[in-house]
């Protein structure tokens, strides 16, 4: 899945994601209450280096990390507007951080310090289940004993028709008004690049990487379509 590929719908309708997670369309109030207070209670007595695949404009960063000392932020997305808009947020809030345009899948790029911590949010769907057991297999090659992950992603009920899921999804959008110029290029970006897991997929793939899971919990705003929010430790 080549990076133009992946983008295609939301490079240039970017506002139209953004305005699903400020009307927490996808459950991210939910799960930034979680991801931080995790994050609060780990990292309290020290200080931690965050790598954010799949990190878009890195929008809940800052709110995120702010009872925390966060010495770096590695944000990885292929999107470049993203990253631009990412860039002037985190410039404004005085975080330090390098970004990286490329594939998420590529896993962790050369850095000069490890991360204490990796954060993904909707991002890591956009595989299929084997570049999904790769990516986690290939982190927990990478990364340090000490590190944890958050991540929260998209999950499909057992038994549930990936068609069933996709409509129902549609209807859910419609009746919380999303305009009718940006609900085609959204379905279009779902239909074409999502790929979920029922919530036993998604534990088998973490659990036979190596990746021991302390919390999983179902999150989301419906439903019909919730995210799996987990916290992983190597």
């Amino acid at each position: 899945m080549s990076g133009d590929e992946v983008t295609s719908v939301f490079k240039d309708r970017w506002s139209a994601y953004q305005w699903l997670v400020e009307n927490n369309l996808m459950g991210l109030r939910e799960i930034l209450v979680a991801a931080r207070s995790f994050i609060q209670d780990r990292y309290k007595d020290s200080s931690v280096t965050l790598t954010d695949f799949g990190c878009g404009n890195s929008l809940l960063i800052p709110e995120l990390t702010h009872s925390v000392q966060l010495d770096y932020y590695f944000g990885i997305d292929l999107a470049e507007n993203a990253l631009s808009m990412a860039q002037r947020l985190l410039e404004s809030n005085r975080i330090k951080y390098r970004q990286f345009c490329q594939d998420l899948f590529l896993g962790m790029p050369q850095v000069s310090c490890s991360s204490d911590l990796i954060y993904s949010a909707f991002a890591v769907h956009h595989g299929d289940e084997q570049q999904k057991r790769q990516f986690f297999s290939n982190l927990y090659q990478q990364v340090s004993g000490e590190c944890s992950f958050v991540l929260a992603d998209i999950m499909i009920h057992e038994g549930q028709s990936f068609n069933d899921y996709t409509n129902i999804m549609e209807q859910y959008f419609v009746g919380q008004g999303v305009r009718s110029d940006w609900l085609p290029h959204i379905m279009t970006h779902i239909r074409q690049y999502d790929y979920p897991e029922t919530e036993d997929s998604w534990l088998d793939i973490v659990r036979s990487s190596g990746w021991n899971v302390v919390c999983k919990q179902s999150v989301g705003p419906v439903e019909a379509f919730p995210a799996i929010f987990m916290i992983l430790d190597r």
